[in-house]
């Protein structure tokens, strides 16, 4: 487990803790990492401890991301051209309506809010699918992160690093369709892009959590690195 630079974005339109007394945590990794179980034990872990929590997900359950599900489905297919630019843009646009319609005005009253990903996926799932390597300076990652500039950032981000083929036996197990980037060759790259996300989000506050132990493990090794961010000050 680490816990990167606690240094904030430069820009205060950008910046967490203004305006609002919650605490604003993101949950990230490969398809399988697990986050979806993590976001809820943590969110039961934090109402044992008096704290309001909202639970909340990306792409979300508005317009715009009613039709990214439709997408990754399979449901909804986009032309082959500019596929990673598209998705781009659509998980920019449903970010901001995130943010502003379900994210902020819970943060104002107090809340924890957990998502379960955010501007990081976006980054690296277009940029893998594009070929590009994330951690690189590249035209494409620099217009993804210019798309979601206005997108509040997070207090702390989890990112829950878990061998690709421990993801894939869950994905099977769990059963269901595959969606649209459950490919193991893109989760192995994938897994490689979390390891760096420090390189692809600088100036934001991460912490990698080992996903591959069982949930009980992991979730108290998330407990252990958010104690200090989300538990109610005495």
């Amino acid at each position: 487990m680490s816990l990167a630079t606690l240094d904030r974005p430069s820009d205060p339109g950008e910046r967490p803790g203004e305006g609002n007394d919650g605490v604003f945590v993101v949950l990230e990794g490969i398809d399988g990492a697990g986050t979806t179980t993590q976001a809820d034990l943590l969110a039961r872990y934090l109402r044992g401890k008096k704290r309001l929590v909202h639970v909340t997900r990306e792409p979300s359950g508005g317009p715009v991301g009613s039709l990214l599900r439709l997408i990754l489905t399979r449901r909804v297919t986009l032309p082959s051209a500019a596929h990673a630019e598209t998705m781009a843009l659509l998980f920019a646009a449903d970010r901001l309506d995130h943010v502003e319609s379900e994210v902020l005005p819970l943060l104002r009253e107090g809340y924890v809010v957990i998502s379960d990903r955010f501007d990081l996926s976006s980054i690296l799932y277009q940029a893998v699918t594009a070929g590009v390597e994330p951690t690189a300076a590249s035209d494409l990652v620099a217009w993804i992160r210019t798309l979601n500039r206005h997108a509040r950032r997070p207090d702390v981000t989890v990112v829950v690093d878990v061998d690709p083929a421990v993801a894939e036996a869950r994905r099977r197990a769990r059963g269901g369709s595959a969606e649209l980037f459950e490919d193991l060759e893109i989760q192995a790259r994938l897994a490689m892009a979390y390891r760096r996300a420090e390189e692809v989000v600088p100036g934001d506050r991460l912490v990698h959590v080992d996903g591959n132990a069982s949930p009980d493990d992991v979730h108290r090794a998330i407990v252990s690195a958010l104690r200090p961010v989300v538990e109610p000050r005495s």
